[in-house]
């Protein structure tokens, strides 16, 4: 459902969460993610890497990102 407004709305949660309350939020293409998961799995990292996920308070994940330029 393009052109809804999710995009928006999760940044605005994520500032409100970061600003108020101090939270660590994570924004990224949820592409970018699994293909980052799918290396550390790869070379042995993964716990690693879901560690430092960890690190964040909320992670946005965005299914569909928009390529502007």
């Amino acid at each position: 459902m393009p052109g809804r407004g999710k995009t928006r709305l999760c940044c605005a949660i994520a500032r409100e969460l970061i600003v108020a309350k101090g939270y660590r939020a994570l924004f990224c293409p949820a592409v970018l993610l699994v293909q980052q998961l799918l290396v550390a799995k790869r070379d042995p990292q993964l716990e690693s890497a879901l560690r430092k996920l960890d690190g964040y308070d909320i992670l946005f994940p965005e299914v569909n990102p928009r390529r502007h330029g």
